[in-house]
């Protein structure tokens, strides 16, 4: 290496023309179009600080014009926030103590009162005895340039610096210089420059070849003698009649930066753009019309994909990573600032590397030359994650993530225009709300997972079939609103609404598995059924849930009378919701008696409801609301815990241990960690003995899920909780099913025993369950029995069990304690065919 380069050998890319005139006007220019300020900053002989200057765009940052920034007798800016005054005076005077570079980050108050964030650094400097920093404060309110800003400031720092004098014995080094050559700073000082170059020129002759402003590259020679590759520039300094040099050097060997630095200044500016989450660019527009870039940093190839020295070359390029009509925009927006002279606010979608669709947003400033052209100074950030979170954000305000279908307000908002065209054209609308049947149960039985799957292929198939004004939206679960528009008769429109019920009725293949999906459909009719959209979805959810009550898969057109049944439900949730609160739902005990001995032996605790405004509430009035309504959890979670703790305080009373069965829905079995937690926690905050508890299970809810159900009920028995089959014969139990349960007892549901004696059929019911039943070797409980002749007839067949008005009817916790208390018993007559029915 030799160190001798020509001009064009050494000048960066875009630089060939370039001059210090230039290379100001284009600092000036970046300075002006970036959110910060630059300073002078001395610190006096007698320890007062002053501030000889500032930039102008300082009025654009704190609304101050440089001449009215004033400072304290302590030498601190008014501008600067009274709790961060101390902080930053004390790094000032550590700055100038250690002559180490400033970092400062306060808070200032501009003109019109707001608190704006500065972060920036000042290098200090030895001026004629004094301290002096050369410092940028940038505005970093906004906190999205922040860290490329620090970055910038420490990669200034990051180069070797030698100050040499004119002889080439150097001053002073930075830390960096000790890591680059391997000596420590106290060595270097005193030290030839050409001690570290393997170089043949005096150091006189080689500072004087090689401070021409560029960079030069030599052998550099380490403390251990490795040599390597450096590229070293040096500057000439005056002061006080003397002449200094500075050389920054650098291992070239893995450098990343570029190789466009002609000056100090120049250095900087390009370690500026070089760290910034962006590009930095000169744009200059001919008078007749030519796009050019006479400067262009290297954010370029990150974001447009092309070489700096490509987009010089072809400033076409930038147009080509737009879309055509971006394109537009941007050649029009071009031109009014060129026309204005107004700084050009842009954002645009540009395809970079890889056709990855990025955002650009920037400002730039126009300045008009001599010759006509228009030159923009300007730095373009990438806010592709700001877009993206903004465009994310406006999705999820009006689209469900899911189905990626319209959400309710989106629906909202459609109906308005659907409405003023319908009105326009007297034209029909409806609106329908359509609920899949018995959704929970996929939930419950293949995971959410599946279960979102099936929901968004049964949605898929009901979008597919609307026309191209209508809309369909997720209200919420497995819910969703359908706006049918565009049609003229009724009979038309009932055509269309009988089209997307079938349409609903299909199957759908998820994970391997074919799923058939039914779908309830309420309607509700504009203009007849209301006139704005809440009024109508309103309406047609009642008739979705008039729908659900006749069975799967029905169609309900909404009528009034659903209106007012469905106040009366809305209103008897809100009670049963405040009842759960204030707990007024309290457990009735009918006791079990044994028919061989005729003793108590078990109790049936049964849910009433003592409302304050109702009254006594039948558990047929209100048990189908709380299922619906999902509060039926907490009255079962309420009644075990009552239940639990009750028949604990028997026991301790002295009372002989007999067992209390609770009923639970066959919703709670669909979620059973709910139902078991309630359980585990019921008996331990009890402590009652887990076999005196028992759980009673409709046959029709054990069959709706058998295999689930039969895992639920080996899980109780497991914990030591057994568990019956209540209103046994009603369901469509399975033999081969019911065998698999792991139950104790099957109860004879009291519609067979009521006219056991009168109907033969039902007779010939009750005998086949108790024979089944000791087949199974279970126990047999006979629900209803209110005569002797039921009990002589039950007694006969060998039935265990019988509970019913004949012995007491359902009583408060207090008149079961006093029952119990007594020892009362079932009296039998002289012993007839049951003793001979007795095994």
């Amino acid at each position: 290496m030799t160190g001798k380069h020509s001009a064009s050998d050494t000048l960066p890319i875009g630089a060939a023309a370039a001059t210090p005139e230039l290379l100001s006007a284009r600092l000036t220019g970046l300075t002006a179009s970036l959110p910060g300020f630059g300073f002078l900053r001395r610190l006096n002989a007698d320890g007062t600080i002053v501030y000889d200057w500032f930039s102008d765009n300082i009025r654009n940052v704190l609304g101050f014009a440089p001449m009215e920034m004033g400072v304290n007798s302590n030498g601190c800016l008014h501008v600067i926030h009274w709790a961060d005054r101390d902080r930053h005076l004390d790094s000032i005077r550590h700055s100038a103590a250690v002559m180490a570079v400033c970092t400062e980050e306060f808070r200032a108050i501009t003109r019109d009162g707001q608190v704006r964030w500065l972060r920036g650094a000042s290098t200090p400097r030895l001026d004629q005895g004094q301290v002096v920093w050369d410092g940028v404060l940038i505005d970093i309110t906004d906190g999205r340039r922040a860290e490329f800003r620090l970055d910038m400031l420490m990669e200034h720092a990051a180069d070797s610096i030698l100050i040499l004098d004119e002889a080439g014995i150097i001053d002073s080094a930075n830390t960096a210089a000790e890591l680059l050559f391997g000596w420590p700073a106290a060595e270097l000082a005193g030290k030839s420059l050409g001690a570290l170059l393997d170089h043949a020129d005096p150091t006189p002759q080689l500072l004087a070849n090689s401070s021409n402003g560029g960079p030069h590259e030599f052998q550099g020679m380490r403390k251990n003698g490795e040599r390597f590759p450096l590229e070293l520039s040096t500057s000439e300094v005056r002061m006080e009649g003397h002449r200094l040099f500075v050389g920054i050097g650098r291992d070239i060997t893995q450098r990343k930066a570029t190789e466009n630095a002609l000056l100090e200044s120049e250095q900087r500016l390009r370690a500026i753009a070089g760290n910034m989450p962006g590009m930095v660019f000169q744009r200059i527009l001919q008078p007749d019309g030519t796009l050019r870039f006479s400067y262009v940093s290297e954010g370029c190839r990150i974001f447009l994909g092309v070489e700096p020295e490509e987009l010089i070359a072809e400033p076409e390029l930038f147009l080509h990573c737009m879309t055509v009509d971006e394109q537009k925009l941007f050649l029009a927006a071009l031109a009014r600032s060129a026309e204005t002279l107004e700084p050009l606010d842009e954002e645009m979608a540009v395809f970079g590397a890889g056709r990855r669709r990025r955002w650009l947003r920037g400002q730039s400033r126009p300045n008009r030359r001599a010759n006509g052209d228009v030159v923009w100074d300007g730095v373009m950030l990438d806010v592709t994650e700001r877009k993206t979170a903004e465009q994310r954000l406006s999705f999820l305000a009006y689209y469900d993530p899911l189905t990626r279908l319209p959400n309710r307000t989106a629906f909202l908002e459609r109906f308005i225009a659907a409405r003023e065209t319908a009105a326009r054209s007297h034209q029909l609308l409806a609106v329908l709300s359509l609920g899949i049947d018995r959704f929970g149960i996929i939930n419950a039985t293949m995971g959410h997972s599946v279960g979102d799957q099936v929901l968004t292929a049964a949605a898929d198939i009901v979008q597919a079939g609307l026309g191209r004004n209508d809309v369909m939206s997720r209200a919420s679960g497995d819910r969703f609103l359908v706006l049918l528009a565009g049609h003229t008769s009724r009979r038309e429109l009932t055509e269309a609404v009988e089209r997307i019920h079938a349409l609903a009725q299909s199957a759908v293949f998820v994970a391997g598995d074919e799923f058939e999906v039914s779908t309830s459909v309420g309607v509700a009719l504009f203009p007849r059924d209301g006139e704005d959209a809440e009024t109508l979805i309103k309406n047609a959810e009642a008739a979705l849930q008039r729908a659900k009550s006749q069975g799967p898969a029905t169609l309900q057109f909404f009528t009034k009378e659903m209106s007012a049944r469905a106040s009366k439900t809305l209103s008897l949730q809100n009670k049963l919701r405040r009842g759960l609160e204030h707990g007024e739902f309290i457990p009735y005990y009918q006791p079990q008696v044994d028919l061989l001995t005729g003793i108590v032996v078990g109790m049936e605790a049964l849910v009433r409801w003592n409302n304050p405004e109702l009254g006594m509430v039948a558990p047929g009035e209100f048990i189908p609301v709380a299922e619906e309504s999902g509060l039926i959890d907490g009255i079962c979670e309420s009644m075990l815990s009552q239940c639990a703790r009750q028949n604990k305080q028997w026991q301790d009373a002295g009372y002989a241990p007999i067992p209390v069965a609770v009923n639970v829905s066959g919703r709670q079995f669909q979620y059973a960690r709910r139902l078991i937690t309630a359980l585990e926690t019921s008996l331990s905050d009890s402590g009652l003995d887990p076999r005196y508890l028992e759980i009673e299970l409709t046959e029709s809810s054990a069959m709706r899920d058998a295999d689930s159900a039969i895992a639920v009920v080996q899980t109780l028995k497991d914990m030591g909780i057994s568990c019956a089959i209540d209103d046994f014969g009603t369901g469509y139990s399975s033999l081969s099913v019911l065998k698999r349960f792991p139950i104790s007892k099957l109860k004879i549901d009291r519609s067979f025993v009521m006219d056991v004696i009168t109907d033969p059929n039902d007779a010939a019911i009750v005998d086949a369950i108790v024979a089944m039943a000791k087949a199974l070797k279970m126990k047999v409980i006979a629900e209803g029995v209110e005569h002797t002749q039921h009990l002589d007839f039950l007694r006969a067949l060998g039935c265990d069990q019988m509970q019913g008005y004949l012995f007491s009817r359902p009583l408060a916790a207090t008149e079961m304690g006093h029952l119990l208390a007594e020892g009362k018993r079932l009296r039998f007559g002289p012993a007839g065919r049951a003793a001979s029915r007795r095994p």
